[in-house]
């Protein structure tokens, strides 16, 4: 008797992310629409390589799919052969400034460039040190690094709102960043994958890009999304369908007087007898 082999265990989508975006949501959905298909999740910690980091991982075939910021690296000192990317930009990302709590930016919900410049200049006058721009650095430990500065009084960080609240502590506050200048601090976070996929990874990477952008699992896509459409409408007819008949109908029963409750006409080239006591009455 021969032994059952086992199934072949389905390969997983592999997915990398940024820090700071929250792609929880989705692989939750993954996992009830999609059981039998595991994902690989590789989550990167280092804040300003993150989006090279992804992109060599595509480009090395590591990852099927990354959610991470762009703008993506201009393909300088990469292979010619590199694989060639898509990405499609999700949503943009509110720049915030991150201050010790202590600060007199905490006193406000909001601020612009411009006006921390001149709080530094203010300082300069008093003969107190101005606070200056500090940068995450590269690294696990970068961004907790440039919150403990921070909340020491050394500097000033300007993130992406979901990174400030990644790496926030309760000696810091961060304020949304407006005005002038302030668009140079956006970012926009994209999904990104490879374009020569093969059909069975492509097909995933589609249904994972559906889930990201809000497709329910009753949505179609592809070749077969004419032929779905044409079995809704033959099961169900559409609101304009259903509008164009009640137009008919009333069409037809303007046409017949009214149904068979209406009174009959009097055929051409004949009168009516004028009933007894009805005839016109004389002036």
């Amino acid at each position: 008797m021969d032994t059952p082999q086992p199934h072949p265990q389905p390969r997983p989508l592999r997915v990398t992310f940024a820090p700071g975006v929250t792609p929880a949501k989705w692989f939750r959905i993954w996992e009830d629409r999609l059981p039998d298909v595991p994902l690989a999740i590789t989550p990167l910690d280092s804040l300003p390589d993150a989006t090279s980091l992804a992109v060599t991982a595509l480009q090395n075939d590591d990852a099927d799919v990354a959610l991470i910021r762009l703008p993506l690296p201009d393909g300088e000192g990469t292979a010619p052969t590199a694989p060639r990317l898509h990405a499609i930009p999700l949503y943009t990302e509110q720049p915030v400034v991150v201050v010790p709590k202590d600060h007199e930016i905490a006193l406000v919900e909001s601020i612009s460039l411009a006006e921390i410049a001149e709080l530094g200049r203010l300082d300069e006058a008093k003969g107190r040190p101005g606070v200056s721009y500090l940068e995450i650095a590269a690294g696990a430990s970068g961004g907790t690094d440039a919150m403990e500065l921070v909340s020491a009084g050394v500097g000033f960080v300007i993130a992406p709102k979901p990174v400030a609240r990644l790496y926030s502590r309760r000696d810091v506050v961060a304020r949304e960043l407006v005005g002038d200048g302030s668009e140079a601090h956006e970012r926009r976070v994209a999904l990104v994958w490879r374009a020569d996929l093969e059909p069975e990874r492509e097909a995933l990477v589609d249904e994972f890009m559906g889930i990201v952008r809000g497709r329910t699992a009753n949505s179609t896509r592809g070749a077969d999304t004419v032929a779905a459409i044409e079995r809704e409408k033959a099961r169900k007819p559409t609101a304009a369908a259903k509008e164009k008949a009640a137009e008919a109908r009333a069409a037809k029963s303007r046409a017949g007087g009214g149904g068979a409750s209406s009174k009959k006409r009097a055929q051409p080239g004949r009168t009516r007898p004028t009933p007894r006591g009805k005839g016109r009455r004389s002036r």
